[in-house]
């Protein structure tokens, strides 16, 4: 009896499912993305003269200092640093990988062809005379193979090689975050160290004026030797300290100049900035939550994730048959003379059906560790949102803190510098000799230390902070 068509292709999909390997029965539970509650303490931390509301969304954040110095220094920074095209280099791969899975998932085309003389075996498959004789075989032929995606394999593949790419481009921008950050920083500490540099320059003069005169004094009997090795040894303490900053200086120097991918003559060559105020914080109008899902780092996290849950779609597919149609064409002959003749050509036509009946074991180990990499991946999300929240937290403290303590300290430097004034008036009045004036002069030039260094820390403090609500990065693909 001859049975119909559509009862063979029924019959025949029936048996391919059949040979389906096996689904382990207890999936694992989906892992949960935590959202940390944290609206109500940085409600608290915000209100005050640190922070001002704003439309801000620029990722050029560090434009908001209105330091036209640090500007040249990242711009420079995104041009030459080798970071970057490391970090490019990384994106262009996960290109090509997204490309050669786009080319597999459709109809894939080979050709071979070959020419060899050859001993036919006279006990062999053809009897003699053709066994036993010497020929040359020619062979040529071109294959078209396409394999039909009912399980979704291939677009899983797909997704997963998309993600991969996304997460590549946000690695990047959290790296342009970071070396800008890190630029930035070094900045503005160099910043500081070189207005505090010269501060401790007059600071040493006057200290040796302060010194000639008690020696003076002290030949003529009317201050103690003590109190003159005491000042020695004053002088000796800023003398270092003048030192060490110019040490720092250097090395701050040289840090800009491999930040941005420069060597370190470049860096002794910059000229030394000019100290800048800072200026309120310009906080986002939507905190917390919306603006740390903007982190690049948090976003290259959220990709990889998507791209291992893909993964796990595959790994299910697998244990499906997966049926190709494949057709070769072709032209083979014993005798070359007759291998382009109307007789030479071949051909077949059919289609390849891989059942995975015998492999359950190893695809169902293969769909765990599938499975573990995605909860591994949401986790490491999870973790670095939760870091990230207690980041812009600390980072909010840190800048309210630092400008209520530079608040303090200007008013602490206004008053040294009309103790100043007022003994400057009784200097020129003749009711004290100099020593006196160098001592208020000196606590002056103190507190404009203190308050040069709280001003950079506070800036350094903003740095960190763009740099935890993510710089403002705005990914293509959200």
């Amino acid at each position: 009896m001859k049975l119909p068509v559509k009862f063979k292709l029924i019959l025949a999909f029936a048996c391919g499912l059949a040979g389906c390997a096996q689904l382990p029965a207890r999936q694992p539970p989906e892992p949960m993305v935590v959202k940390p509650d944290m609206q109500k303490s940085l409600d608290t931390i915000t209100d005050g003269p640190a922070f001002e509301r704003t439309d801000w969304s620029s990722h050029t954040w560090w434009n908001t200092f209105n330091d036209k110095f640090l500007d040249r220094l990242v711009d420079s920074a995104m041009r030459d640093n080798p970071t970057l095209v490391s970090a490019q280099t990384r994106i262009e791969q996960a290109k090509q990988a997204k490309h050669l899975i786009e080319l597999e998932s459709g109809i894939n085309y080979n050709s071979d062809g070959s020419a060899v003389r050859q001993h036919l075996s006279a006990n062999g498959l053809f009897p003699p005379p053709l066994g036993g004789s010497t020929l040359n075989e020619g062979d040529i032929s071109v294959g078209v193979s396409y394999t039909f995606d009912w399980w979704g394999k291939n677009r899983a593949l797909l997704q997963s090689a998309l993600g991969e790419k996304r997460a590549a481009e946000a690695e990047r921008g959290a790296t342009e975050l970071a070396l800008a950050g890190e630029i930035a920083d070094a900045y503005f500490s160099w910043q500081d160290i070189t207005a505090r540099l010269h501060l401790a320059a007059q600071i040493v003069e006057k200290r040796r004026a302060a010194l000639h005169l008690m020696e003076s004094r002290l030949k003529r009997g009317i201050d103690s030797a003590s109190a003159t090795r005491q000042t020695e040894g004053v002088l000796a303490q800023e003398q270092d300290n003048l030192k060490d900053l110019e040490s720092q200086s250097q090395i701050l120097r040289d840090r800009l100049a491999a930040l941005t991918g420069n060597g370190p003559d470049w860096g002794a060559k910059l000229e030394e900035p000019a100290l800048s105020p800072a200026h309120p914080f310009p906080l986002p109008q939507k905190l917390p939550l919306d603006w740390l899902a903007r982190r690049p780092d948090l976003i290259a996290l959220k990709w990889q994730a998507e791209a291992a849950a893909n993964r796990i779609e595959v790994a299910k597919a697998n244990f499906y048959p997966n049926v190709d149609i494949r057709l070769l064409l072709g032209l083979q002959s014993l005798d070359l003379s007759k291998w382009l003749g109307t007789k030479s050509d071949y051909a077949s036509l059919g289609p390849a059906v891989h059942i995975p009946l015998f492999n359950g074991n190893s695809l169902r180990t293969t769909l765990g560790v599938r499975e573990s990499d995605y909860s591994r991946a949401v986790a490491q999300y999870n973790q670095t949102l939760l870091t990230a929240a207690n980041q812009v937290a600390d980072a909010l403290v840190h800048v309210s803190s630092l400008e209520a303590r530079e608040r303090l300290q200007h008013d602490a430097t206004l008053v040294s510098e009309r103790s100043k004034h007022l003994q400057m008036e009784r200097f020129g009045s003749g009711l004290t000799d100099r020593l006196p004036l160098l001592n208020e002069e000196i606590a002056a030039l103190a507190q404009q230390s203190r308050e040069s260094k709280l001003q950079a820390d506070r800036k350094r403090a903003m740095a960190a902070l763009f740099m935890a609500l993510g710089g403002g990065y705005e990914s293509s693909q959200e």
